[in-house]
């Protein structure tokens, strides 16, 4: 009876020791969430939030200017750039969508942020205007309009 017990555990961690040494994965794999980050504000960056809506904005030529909004696109709801008055003066550089707290896929009704990115290019006065709404709508939920001023 010793023996066979001895045989049994051997063929067991023989087993084990092959499941783990191939990369055996589980039935149901847990994600691992990949972490985000918003960007780390410099010296050539001006971070906004909608707090700054119909305010003026004053940028060196250079310099960034970061807008960052709450947003919640699993409902359908996107911010988009309507216009910028002047793009000799300012220009979009980019736009994403952060979930905070990432969830594999993202819960309805979790909201985010959207992060949008501006560079001035030289000096003189633009508008940017955004609005929040769906793609199938008309009119806008939100709207965000801030002038900046690039010397």
């Amino acid at each position: 009876m010793k023996g066979s017990k001895t045989i049994l555990a051997v063929i067991l961690g023989t087993l084990l020791f092959t499941g783990i040494a191939c990369g055996g994965k589980s039935a149901s794999p847990t994600p691992t969430p990949t972490p985000t980050t918003t960007p780390t504000p410099t010296a050539n960056e001006v971070n906004v939030d909608a707090s700054y809506n119909g305010s003026e904005i004053t940028l060196a030529v250079g310099n960034q200017l970061i807008v960052t909004l709450e947003s919640n696109e699993t409902t359908g709801y996107t911010w988009n750039l309507s216009s910028i008055s002047d793009t000799n003066v300012i220009k979009k550089v980019r736009n994403q969508y952060i979930i905070p707290t990432p969830s594999d896929p993202p819960l309805l009704g979790q909201g985010g942020i959207s992060i949008w990115t501006f560079e001035a290019l030289a000096a003189g006065t633009a508008t940017i205007s955004m609005q929040e709404l769906r793609s199938w709508e008309v009119e806008p939920v939100n709207t965000f309009v801030i002038t900046v001023i690039v010397e």
